[in-house]
């Protein structure tokens, strides 16, 4: 047998092998919600099942990603790449399972409303043609804030931006959203859920002095939520308010800038669990001998 058939039998033999490990990996994708916000992250999990019976470690191949997340419009067309992702490698023991979490929304266009596809490609060794994932569909829209005020960046003169606040009806749930949005741009800087809302009571937000949103909710019948934001877009954090002797807790603007919560009392988790476990159980109580 001459040189040339034996390298071609050896081609063959390699790429049979590809073809049957990466026949031997499952991939499946998931998301949480199919309707979104445009501008908020966008989280699909990508969940690998090794088959192979060895051992996997799946990396780069030179400038071939191993991973590949395949984001269409609803035209069909890919969606714009905002750069080229680097997943770093990942080793998947014999018939083990592997999740990994991304933000399509870090690598891909979705800030305009309309629907889309996304899949999941994991490529094997030196196997270009990978294995795709099951494909799903979601939405992107826009939604006209209830409430929006425009701030300059301090320290950036010229440079402004804009908190909205929205709510977004999503699988039945009514969502609370905070936005900050570059005025020059017109795009999202950033977009956060804050979590579900009972809107008949209506979100209160404020700017404080140091420029930074304030906004006051209804989560439950029983707490408010005071979340604040800063003008880049950070959370900073969240307090539980019940609602004090006055009725429902208020955002209040002081003279020098301030925004407070009136009329609530501030909820202490610690202390309530703390007051809590002072709270005698009936069978506890002492055995009263009467003559």
């Amino acid at each position: 047998m001459n040189c040339s058939l034996v390298m071609l039998w050896r081609m063959v033999a390699v790429v049979a092998t590809w073809a049957s490990a990466s026949a031997q990996l499952g991939v499946n994708i998931r998301m949480n919600q199919s309707q979104l916000l445009a501008g908020e992250a966008v989280l699909v999990a990508v969940t690998i099942t090794n088959h192979t019976g060895s051992d996997l470690i799946l990396a780069n191949n030179g400038r071939t990603p191993w991973l590949d997340m395949v984001v269409k419009r609803g035209s069909g067309e890919p969606a714009s790449a905002l750069g080229k992702a680097n997943f770093g490698a990942m080793k998947i023991a014999s018939g083990q399972t592997m999740t990994k979490t991304i933000d399509i929304a870090a690598l891909y266009n979705l800030r305009e409303p309309g629907s889309y596809s996304v899949s999941a490609l994991v490529r094997s060794g030196a196997d270009t043609n990978g294995f795709i994932s099951n494909r799903l569909l979601f939405s992107c829209a826009n939604v006209r804030p209830d409430w929006s005020q425009k701030v300059g960046v301090p320290g950036q003169p010229g440079k402004n931006h804009e908190f909205r606040v929205t709510n977004f009806t999503n699988s039945q749930k009514s969502l609370l959203y905070a936005q900050v949005v570059d005025c020059k741009t017109g795009l999202s800087l950033q977009t956060l859920c804050l979590g579900e809302a009972l809107l008949f009571r209506k979100p209160q937000a404020a700017v404080d002095r140091s420029q930074t949103l304030n906004i006051l909710y209804l989560a439950t019948p029983d707490f408010y939520v005071h979340a604040r934001i800063d003008v880049n877009g950070r959370f900073l954090g969240r307090d539980l308010h019940k609602r004090g002797a006055s009725g429902d807790p208020r955002l209040m603007t002081f003279a020098d800038g301030a925004v407070k919560v009136a009329g609530s009392i501030l909820y202490d988790q610690k202390a309530e669990a703390e007051a809590r476990g002072k709270i005698r159980k009936i069978s506890e109580r002492p055995t009263y001998t009467y003559n």
